[in-house]
């Protein structure tokens, strides 16, 4: 990778920030269960990553 193409990519903070906007929110995932984001009990999510984004829970991605 060049220096060029390592510029293009961002910390992980502005991901978290970016994330944390959907704090309390709640989802229906593509596995059918539920997602609360910032919760103590939520669900943990597993993004796969392509042409189109597929969000499933960590009990159905294992």
């Amino acid at each position: 990778m060049t220096k060029e193409q390592k510029k293009a990519y961002r910390p992980t903070q502005e991901l978290r920030e970016l994330l944390g906007t959907l704090n309390h929110e709640k989802f229906v995932l593509d596995c059918g269960h539920y997602l609360t984001f910032n919760e103590v009990l939520g669900n943990n999510l597993i993004i796969y990553n392509g042409t189109e984004l597929r969000f499933i829970c960590t009990e159905c991605g294992y």
